[in-house]
């Protein structure tokens, strides 16, 4: 009888620790952003993804480089991607390197942040600063890949997979429901 009494007070105490506390605030819905960008367009959902409301899209909030300080080449982003899904990045493992008309959807000539060189670029601040100011995409021929840029006037532009010289990576998944 002893036993019992203590054994269902260890169950009710364990209950305890693992029950919500009363007025705390729990995420209901875990794709519910904790920030929004001033446009309302972009929501930070806490878990180094950013959602795009207007595409669909999910992208890591932050790149390669910020994430590993060095340049990437087209093949290491490929192998990246393979990497980053292994390790279920957010709980998911369907990143992927965007699309070229995906990665111009950053760009916005209205919107200001900072490079990894302190340098203008043109994506939703909510973004962290000091990323790179492109990112590798998935439409490649031969040796040359397609790169876009979010300095200057943006656009798009085939650069050497091996030596190219916008050698950053964003990835992202969706569009997402």
């Amino acid at each position: 009888m002893r036993f019992e009494i203590k054994l269902l007070f260890w169950m009710f105490f364990a209950s305890l620790l693992t029950a919500p506390l009363a007025g705390a605030v729990f995420a209901e819905d875990p794709a519910k952003p904790v920030a929004y960008s001033a446009d309302q367009r972009f929501g930070d959902l806490g878990d180094g993804t950013i959602l795009d409301k207007e595409t669909g899209l999910m992208w890591m909030a932050r790149d390669y480089w910020q994430t590993e300080k060095k340049w990437i080449n087209w093949y290491t982003a490929s192998e990246y991607v393979r990497r980053v899904n292994n390790k279920k990045f957010a709980g998911h493992e369907d990143w992927r390197l965007p699309t070229p008309e995906e990665a111009k959807t950053l760009y916005d000539r209205r919107k200001r942040n900072v490079d990894k060189d302190g340098d203008k670029m043109y994506i939703d601040p909510l973004f962290p600063s000091g990323a790179g100011w492109s990112t590798w995409t998935n439409e490649d021929r031969k040796n040359k890949a397609v790169v876009v840029s979010f300095k200057d006037e943006g656009g798009q532009e085939y650069q050497d997979k091996i030596s190219g010289v916008d050698a950053f990576l964003r990835l992202v998944r969706g569009p997402v429901s």
